[in-house]
């Protein structure tokens, strides 16, 4: 396995969404990890280069207009606009609350 074919796979497994798939993803590739030149000349443990690859990766600047534009698209603003309105409805009330208090404090002083 040559150092293109080792990225390939790495990348595969990194890009796993659920955290326990990967890591099953990497116990079933250990064995032909360690036939890798690559293994072979640093005898770094897998467990090792995975971590040090989503950082290498996730830190690369050509993609990371890219990542903050996925992070974009899938968020879910429908909870952010229910919250909103929620506030709206609570300041509403409450400036009616307070508006019917001065009323009264005005009748009152009159």
């Amino acid at each position: 396995m040559d150092n293109i074919e080792l990225e390939q796979k790495v990348l595969d497994i990194i890009q796993t969404k659920n955290y326990f798939d990967m890591v099953i993803k990497v116990k079933d590739f250990e064995k032909e990890y360690k036939t890798s030149d690559f293994y072979k000349n640093t005898k770094k443990p897998l467990n090792e280069v995975i971590k040090e690859a989503k950082i290498y990766y996730a830190l690369q600047l050509k993609d990371i207009g890219t990542t903050i534009q996925r992070v974009i698209d899938e968020l879910d603003i429908s909870n952010l606009n229910t919250l909103l309105d929620q506030i709206s409805t609570t300041f509403g009330q409450e400036n009616q609350e307070i508006q019917q208090s001065l009323e009264e404090l005005q009748h009152l002083k009159d």
